[in-house]
């Protein structure tokens, strides 16, 4: 058995000339989640509260208050910055810098890399948004071919995740755009030009940041255990303005999840889970991810979770 790593996949893939195909197994790896960044045990993500009321029951952790979440998030996870070999923003300038150089220079044209810059940087504006091709073009003043081109290029290097609504009939009252999120917070922080977590935190995406750490470490916790988020993982929206932030589908079973930077957030964060009645599955008690300290109900249909327990 070979392994190889590297983290310029498209040289990885030009460079094999055989597909390998039933041979060869592709291991997506992201930055380090909260769970490998604190040394805590692990375990794959379920939302069936029960599960994780005993998780709770059996694992001590520390509470993390909001304002540590936000350094958490305004760092990210790369290695080097999480170990303290490299200072943050010296890490991420030379990060953008190597990646526009050596992996995607080959792919786009040499007089288009300053607007592929610019390309980064909005993208990073959008993350925790609906992705509309024809909108992000126009403002970075290139063809819809172009955006679209660059979006999978973000997407094939691993440093955006798109996801898709919850259609299992299609319907045209469905929002059919996917959103997009940055899937390591300090690298997108960095192309905002956030300067402190703090600033972050109060910001006006302080919301989108915070739904892009929570949406980010559920997809980089089905990586390690070599699952596929696409699967199970989707948001739903309609065009009455309907919106639940996350849908985890297993079987006939549908478990909502609301994302929420503020700490009990409210009785309302829960009501449009009966919408997602109409699909004729089983609608399961969900979860509010926010910065609470414990599990605790909300209602009947939803219980708040503590955002610092993902992935335990």
């Amino acid at each position: 058995m070979y392994i190889l790593t590297g983290s310029n996949r498209f040289e990885m893939q030009q460079g094999i000339s055989d597909s390998l195909a039933g041979r060869c197994g592709v291991i997506e790896m992201a930055s380090f989640s909260q769970v490998e960044k604190y040394d805590v045990p692990g375990n794959l993500f379920e939302p069936d509260i029960k599960v994780l009321l005993k998780r709770e029951h059996d694992n001590t952790l520390t509470y993390r208050t909001r304002a540590e979440i936000f350094e958490d998030i305004f760092n990210g996870g790369m290695p080097d910055v999480v170990l303290n070999n490299s200072s943050r923003d010296i890490y991420f300038r030379a990060y953008v810098d190597t990646y526009i150089e050596k992996d995607v220079k080959k792919l786009i044209s040499e007089d288009n890399e300053t607007t592929f810059r610019n390309f980064i940087s909005l993208v990073a504006l959008r993350t925790s948004s609906e992705l509309h091709y024809d909108r992000l073009a126009g403002d970075v003043g290139i063809d819809v071919r172009t955006c679209k081109r660059w979006i999978s290029i973000l997407e094939t290097a691993g440093i955006i995740y798109l996801m898709h609504p919850y259609m299992p009939n299609i319907s045209n009252r469905i929002i059919r755009a996917p959103k997009i999120y940055f899937m390591d917070t300090g690298l997108c922080a960095y192309l905002c030009k956030w300067p402190t977590a703090k600033m972050l935190e109060d910001g006006v995406m302080g919301g989108a940041f915070f739904e892009t750490y929570v949406v980010s470490e559920l997809v980089k916790n089905f990586y390690a255990y070599n699952k596929d988020p696409k699967e199970v993982l989707f948001y739903y929206r309609d065009k009455d303005n309907k919106e639940v932030d996350l849908l985890y589908v297993m079987g006939n079973s549908i478990y909502p999840i609301e994302i929420k930077k503020s700490i009990s957030p409210g009785r309302k964060a829960s009501k449009h889970f009966k919408v997602l009645e109409k699909y004729k599955m089983d609608v399961e008690p969900g979860l509010i991810i926010d910065s609470c300290e414990k599990i605790s109900p909300l209602n009947e249909s939803a219980y708040f979770y503590p955002v610092f327990r993902l992935g335990e």
